[in-house]
């Protein structure tokens, strides 16, 4: 696998292309991209038929670990990937550790394990138990394993926790890779930590940079889940460019997350090339479409809600489970004024409206 940079513009942002892939020759993706977020290796509210009709060209899927990892008996006497398990072997797979549209747990994660959370619940998975997965799902690139259990309010000690774990965890991953006779048609990205501490951040870009891997993961930013889109970019910005200030230029950068489209576009201003779907799948979880003005205008016209309120009821998924947006997460989504509050923070919805009434 290669990225190869096309143009870089004087606010670091870069278009770039991912080439060279060894189980899809001649695809070509280019960035910034757009990862399409799966759960169970299915794309939310698209079934495979529909996906056919909307595109021909090769896609690039995210497969979290934490939707999947129940499989893995499964796929590994399959033996030919989760790539064909799933019926999409056209497309692009990718591994992550974490479901980048559900919260994940805090305070779970121990010194040679990370907790996923599955739908049977916790599981515990160290390097060599990961890399097992990984073997058998044999996806075209994946991340290590990492701990990048921080936020805002983590302390020092808990980022310096994260940070030596997961270096830990990255050079035990990087050790089976380079041995592996299955994963050597796959790509590993490493995983750069230190929260919001920029001592940290500075240190683990230093530490990874040099590596022989095919791009760089920025984590340690939050916990995942809706909150994520509340995140202000002038809180992340910081940690952003100290990172990728020590990171090599032909190595793309993915920056996982549920982030608004303003905070995509400021994030690709500051060098990062590929983002997953997640934002849009809540988006649909909770009863809204996107619509976007694209003849330049900072002002995008959208019908004004008036007082539509979605009762916990209705905050569930097809199969009656919880969706993102219920239990400890939301209640209820109050819309009034254009504005959406959730939780303590605030959705601006100048391209976002509710579908709920006009159905």
């Amino acid at each position: 696998m290669k990225f190869v940079i096309q143009s870089v513009s004087s606010h670091s942002s870069r278009l770039g292309c991912i080439l060279d892939i060894e189980r899809l020759p001649g695809a070509v993706f280019e960035t910034p991209l757009l990862l399409l977020y799966t759960k169970g290796g299915c794309i939310p509210h698209l079934t495979h038929e529909v996906l056919q009709m909307v595109t021909k060209e090769p896609l690039c899927l995210q497969v979290p670990l934490s939707s999947t990892v129940h499989n893995q008996t499964a796929v590994a006497a399959y033996k030919k990937g989760i790539a064909e398990f799933i019926g999409l072997k056209e497309h692009l797979i990718y591994s992550t550790v974490q479901d980048p549209a559900m919260a994940t747990p805090q305070g779970y994660n121990e010194k040679d394990f990370v907790s996923v959370w599955s739908r049977s619940g916790k599981q515990q998975i160290n390097a060599d138990k990961y890399m097992d997965v990984i073997e058998s799902f044999q996806p075209d690139m994946y991340q290590a394993l990492c701990d990048g259990d921080t936020n805002l309010n983590s302390s020092k000690k808990r980022v310096s926790k994260a940070l030596d774990r997961s270096s830990k965890m990255f050079w035990r991953c990087l050790e089976r890779h380079e041995k592996s006779e299955v994963l050597k048609k796959t790509a590993l990205l490493a995983v750069l930590e230190g929260g919001y501490n920029l001592t940290s951040r500075e240190a683990s870009a230093k530490m990874l940079s040099s590596c022989d891997v095919a791009g760089f993961v920025i984590d340690g930013l939050h916990n995942n889940g809706p909150d994520v889109e509340l995140l202000p970019f002038e809180k992340i910005k910081p940690a952003i460019q100290e990172t990728v200030n020590h990171l090599p230029a032909d190595k793309f950068r993915i920056a996982h997350g549920c982030w608004n489209p303003e905070t995509v576009l400021d994030l690709v201003k500051e060098g990062i090339d590929i983002f997953d779907s997640s934002y849009p799948f809540l988006v649909s979880e909770r009863g809204s479409a996107l619509v976007f003005n694209f003849k330049g205008s900072s002002s995008i016209p959208h019908p004004v809600e008036t007082s539509v309120k979605i009762e916990p009821d209705e905050l569930r998924t097809d199969d009656g489970s919880n969706n993102p947006f219920n239990g400890t997460t939301a209640t209820s989504i109050d819309v009034q004024d254009g504005k959406s509050k959730l939780r303590s923070g605030v959705i601006d919805l100048k391209y976002e409206i509710s579908m709920r009434e006009k159905v």
